[in-house]
Order: structure tokens, then sequence, then C-alpha cells
């Protein structure tokens, strides 16, 4: 059964997975790229207002190739739920932003 969201687009499997308890620092896939990653998004993001943020700047503050922080955010949004990747909310399109994700 494929599961859609109430816009009747497809919805992501990963989101329906709840996050391991392992997750984030401590985590055996957790390394010191990831924190740092993790350390320039927050800051952008504080600095913005809360705001997302584009890839690019992300990978300028943590002095990181675009490439690299790119799968380091993947790791974030994906494994470690400590990010939020938002698709096409931009117009035009100038690509994803991202987001950390609120710690209850």
């Amino acid at each position: 059964m494929v599961r859609r969201t109430t816009d009747g687009e497809l919805m992501d499997p990963a989101a329906l997975v709840a996050p391991p308890d392992d997750a984030g620092p401590g985590h055996i896939d957790w390394t010191d790229r990831h924190e740092q990653v993790l350390g320039a998004l927050t800051a952008a993001e504080e600095e913005r207002g809360g705001e997302a943020v584009h890839l690019e700047e992300i990978a300028r503050r943590a002095g990181l190739a675009e490439d690299e922080t790119r799968r380091l955010l993947h790791d974030l949004v994906r494994v470690h739920r400590r990010a939020t990747e938002l698709a096409g909310s931009d117009r035009p399109d100038l690509g994803p932003r991202y987001e950390t994700t609120p710690r209850f």
C-alpha cells in the first residue's frame, strides 16, 4: 500500500518510522563532521530568525565542500533525524532548504 499526503503526493516512508533512541551524538555513525554541519545549520538558522537555510550557506559556514555537506545533511535528515529538508519551498525553486528538527 502506498501512502499519500493530504495533497495526494507520495509520502516519504522514512517519515513513518520513529527515530532510533540512539540517533545523534553517541550513534555509531555520528562524526565530528556531522557536528560541524549541524552547528553551521543551527548558527545560520538562528542568524536568520529561524528561517531554513540553503545548502550553499551551510557548506560555507562549515568550511566543507557542497557535495560532502549534502551527504552529511542527508545523514542528519534520514539517519539522525536532527534536521529537516524543505524541498520546493521557494519560487522560483532555488533548491532545498534545511532546518533543525525541534527537540521536545
